[in-house]
């Protein structure tokens, strides 16, 4: 349990830095080419480190196929409105918000891998929901009162997205460890990602450039901590509960938010504050 407990932490303090670098990859990019170009990045990774490190338990099935096409579709929505929330939007408000993913991903881990809840983790997330709702509330005001009446939603939205999208990803992922390894179910989940938005991009005439000099390095950093997180989540499924190990990786918020406090000088209402708190106590709930 405790190896679990250890890597779910290693991947909160990855998606906690990840977090900072997706912000920066947006502001510096966009939302769509940030995130194509690290997730092809991320993808390449992942498949060296499969490689050099995974060992699988079991052969791939046809019925994995349908988890790879899961897998893809939830990390498009996951990463879409991840990279356009953090364009858009505040860190002090939208992570939050997206954390709340972990309730999600234990549910279905419950449902797919048959763990048991007990009493602290049906408490804890009660407690991630009620703090997630607390902060959209908060955020929409903050949102009307700066456009004098009418805000703009469009990352709030986008939050809650990431939050269903990361939410069905990690146990769709957690599914493919046995056929593809730790890393390689990483791998195959970027690379279903790209193979059903790149078709997608290219319709609406989204421009995909590459990144130009400076402005590679938050990519890389995107692509590199985003694909470690992963890695680290996959190997702790193995190793303990997905319902005990995703709590603890989702404590990235709690990291993030004190980034944007402390460095960017966020300053969120109080009820905001009182949300992320929430969040942040609820998540630990989970994990015990």
């Amino acid at each position: 349990m405790l190896p679990g407990i250890l890597l779910g932490l290693g991947a909160s303090v990855c998606w906690g830095l990840a977090n900072v670098a997706v912000q920066r990859a947006s502001h510096s990019v966009g939302t769509f080419r940030g995130l194509l170009w690290s997730q092809v990045l991320g993808a390449v990774m992942a498949g060296i480190a499969a490689v050099a490190l995974d060992h699988r338990t079991a052969q791939p099935a046809v019925g994995d196929i349908a988890w790879i096409a899961v897998a893809g579709a939830a990390a498009l929505l996951a990463y879409l409105c991840l990279f356009y929330a953090f364009e858009h939007g505040r860190l002090t408000l939208a992570v939050p918000i997206m954390s709340s993913w972990a309730v999600l991903a234990a549910g279905l881990s419950l449902v797919i891998f048959d763990h048991r809840p007990t009493a602290p983790q049906l408490l804890g997330g009660a407690v991630v929901v009620a703090g997630a709702l607390l902060v959209s509330r908060y955020a929409q005001r903050a949102d009307a009162s700066a456009a004098g009446g009418a805000g703009s939603r469009g990352w709030l939205f986008a939050s809650i997205g990431a939050a269903v999208g990361f939410g069905v990803l990690i146990p769709a992922m957690a599914r493919l460890v046995p056929a593809f390894g730790s890393s390689g179910a990483v791998a195959v989940s970027y690379a279903a990602e790209v193979v059903i938005g790149l078709p997608l991009a290219l319709a609406f005439r989204i421009g995909l450039a590459p990144p130009a000099g400076a402005a590679w390095l938050p990519v890389l950093l995107a692509a590199l901590l985003e694909t470690a997180g992963f890695i680290c989540l996959a190997i702790g499924s193995r190793v303990a509960p997905l319902a005990i190990v995703s709590p603890f990786a989702s404590l990235a918020s709690a990291l993030t938010v004190g980034y944007a406090w402390a460095v960017l000088r966020e300053r969120p209402a109080r009820g905001v504050l009182v949300g992320a708190a929430l969040v942040t106590a609820g998540v630990v709930t989970l994990a015990l």
